[in-house]
């Protein structure tokens, strides 16, 4: 009987805290939704697709890389665009392109409000280094807020730290 008391106690003080989490795990077709979204961002920027790297974006979006920031769409397609001018630029003098691949891992998903989610992550980029072997090029975090806008769910800001020490 006091095993019945002692748990009825500790579920009493632990439900709060189940439910308070639960609310914050959003729905699972929101989940997938973003997790979908964030997939789409980094397949566009690694394949250098321009209409599909801005298609993941609110056209009111803003990128902060390392204090660096594009807002709205027209800058932040100018982060696929140079990437391409740079790989161009690079096939030309005869050296290796640059591209650039991503590794994401560690992510959280949060949804402070059921239209809002926010999105954290660790990466790494890696590329092919003028040896032919793949290289770690730079590694950080990402802290993405997404936004759900005529039931679609899109980033409205990302925040890109990179590890520099």
């Amino acid at each position: 009987m006091r095993f019945y008391s002692y748990a009825a106690v500790a579920i009493s003080l632990l439900a709060p805290v189940i439910v308070a989490a639960q609310d914050t795990l959003g729905t699972y077709e929101d989940r997938i939704a973003v997790e979908d979204v964030m997939n789409r961002y980094v397949w566009a920027v690694d394949s250098l697709d321009a209409d599909g790297y801005v298609a993941v974006f609110t056209e009111d979006a803003v990128i902060d890389s390392n204090g660096s920031l594009s807002r709205g769409h027209a800058e932040i397609r100018k982060v696929v665009t140079g990437l391409i001018q740079r790989r161009d630029a690079n096939k030309a003098k005869g050296v290796p392109t640059a591209n650039l691949y991503h590794v994401v891992s560690n992510v959280r998903i949060m949804f402070p409000k059921p239209d809002e989610a926010v999105h954290l992550s660790y990466w790494q980029t890696v590329r092919r280094g003028t040896d032919g072997t793949m290289q770690a090029a730079a590694m950080g975090r990402s802290e993405d807020r997404l936004v759900k806008r005529d039931g679609k769910w899109l980033i409205h800001s990302r925040k890109l730290t990179v590890f520099n020490d």
